[in-house]
């Protein structure tokens, strides 16, 4: 039997120094970016591509990002782009473990015990809607008794 569940929410981590491809994103940029946040594809960020497919899974209020103040230029934009509380801002980059737990206490706050799926930042997927289905797959079934 079925359920109403809390729709789900979604941890976008965009935190990572992209040190592996600094050589790349310099090319690119001309600047030392971390990979989520250098246009490789068609003008479009690793970032901007994981929010578009990210808003396949739950609505754009119900996202979280979570970045390093290092990057605050490149991250900038966000600021206004996201609902309120959406934007976590760590002092620096301390392993996925932290870019975990520090979103995780925010969306704890603001939603309770809610459905979540963690989504990297910096990684290419070709088939959004591919992608995004085994994931609400996995929300539906927490709906299910």
């Amino acid at each position: 039997m079925k359920t109403i569940a809390a729709p789900p929410w979604a941890l976008i981590l965009a935190g990572g120094d992209g040190t592996r491809l600094r050589a790349l994103t310099r090319q690119i940029a001309g600047d030392p970016r971390p990979k989520q946040f250098c246009p490789l594809l068609d003008g479009e960020t690793l970032l901007d591509r994981t929010r578009r497919r990210v808003d396949l899974f739950t609505r754009p209020d119900r996202q979280v990002v979570i970045v390093t103040r290092p990057h605050e230029a490149y991250f900038r934009p966000l600021v206004t782009d996201l609902a309120p509380d959406r934007l976590v801002i760590q002092p620096s980059n301390r392993g996925t473990a932290a870019g975990l737990l520090y979103p995780l206490l925010r969306i704890a706050d603001l939603a309770r015990d809610v459905p979540m799926a963690v989504f990297p930042s910096d990684h290419f997927v070709d088939n959004d809607a591919a992608f995004v289905a085994p994931v609400s797959g996995a929300a539906d079934a927490l709906a299910e008794d």
